[in-house]
């Protein structure tokens, strides 16, 4: 089972009905955890870069995403 967090926070009820709808969840607890899963995805996914992720050779993917980290270009 997954440890979960409790805590206390105000949650706006129109955010939260708009989320849920969006999402198609029910309820405020799978609704904001839905939420933050959907937000760390885009998060993610705004880092893909189809030419280096899929179309680069595996240099080019380390290197890219070395640079992504901060880190600076890799060298071959």
């Amino acid at each position: 089972m997954m440890r979960v967090a409790r805590t206390t926070v105000d949650i706006d009820p129109v955010a939260l009905a708009a989320a849920g709808a969006a999402l198609g969840t029910r309820g405020l607890s799978n609704t904001v955890n839905a939420a933050l899963r959907d937000s760390a995805r885009r998060a993610a996914l705004s880092q893909f870069d189809v030419v280096r992720d899929v179309d680069g050779s595996p240099a080019e993917v380390v290197a890219g995403r070395t640079e992504l980290r901060g880190g600076g270009a890799a060298a071959d």
